[in-house]
């Protein structure tokens, strides 16, 4: 291996970390507040009433440095009148994300 090519792989490296840190100087990725709205937009597209709790998302790194994988809470109450009478009853969902990290912010996908 040449000494440039050397010199590119540890520069990649490096550029690929600083930004990994440099996003998470405010805390995990999964509960900054611009990810935690655009994953809760998107929820609401298919369920209009439900709500994520920020303090139940979990986070979790992947091999790229600039993916981490979200779960969280969905939280919903259905009426079974059937079973439960005319009250509603809390439940809540696990659902899947994939946040990639940017110098100028974040991307989230979701991965249901």
């Amino acid at each position: 291996m040449t000494r440039l090519a050397s010199m590119a792989i540890v520069a990649f490296i490096f550029t690929g970390s600083a930004t990994h840190l440099l996003a998470n100087e405010g805390g995990p990725v999964c509960r900054q507040q611009s990810v935690v709205t655009e994953m809760t937009r998107q929820i609401r597209v298919a369920n209009y009433y439900s709500k994520v709790d920020p303090r139940l998302v979990t986070e979790q790194p992947t091999v790229n440095p600039r993916i981490v994988r979200c779960q969280v809470c969905v939280e919903f109450a259905p009426y079974d009148t059937v079973r439960f009478g005319d009250r509603p009853v809390g439940r809540c969902l696990a659902h899947g994300f994939e946040v990639e990290i940017f110098p100028a912010g974040f991307v989230v996908y979701d991965r249901g």
